[in-house]
């Protein structure tokens, strides 16, 4: 029978080598790590869920965006006063562009089966390590 209605509507995809983070958990270092946190795991993301090079280039240049955009508010605020509500702002908006991004291929994944990785060790190095980073540009380019 060569009825449509009989076809699967999600095909079998590849099994991934590395499994991928649920994109609504980049949020937590998003908001405590700032944009350049959530642009690093956002692009590492894109790329275990196999998307294309436009998707990994549309994550890339919102967190440069919100990284230049944080930086010039902070100037123009007298320095690190709200700077950490800056990155919080920031932060959740690149988030934003990768919730968006990211979406529909992670459903994907998890209607095949595929578990997520956990997000806690790399979000907590992200958060710190990308945390200090930004605090340094900050210093070394607004004060």
């Amino acid at each position: 029978m060569n009825d449509d209605l009989f076809r699967p509507t999600i095909g079998s995809r590849p099994v991934l080598a590395v499994p991928p983070w649920r994109p609504s958990s980049i949020v937590y270092p998003a908001f405590f790590g700032g944009p350049l946190a959530a642009t690093v795991l956002g692009v590492l993301n894109a790329r275990r869920l196999s998307l294309g090079r436009n998707q990994q280039l549309a994550v890339a240049a919102a967190g440069l965006a919100a990284i230049v955009a944080r930086l010039a508010a902070t100037g123009l605020l007298g320095g690190q006063v709200g700077a950490r509500t800056l990155g919080t702002v920031f932060g959740l908006a690149v988030w934003g562009v990768v919730a968006a991004t990211q979406k529909k291929a992670f459903r994907a994944y998890e209607y095949g089966d595929g578990e997520p990785a956990s997000l806690i060790g790399p979000g907590l190095a992200a958060v710190i390590g990308c945390g200090i980073l930004e605090n340094v540009l900050i210093a070394v380019v607004v004060d």
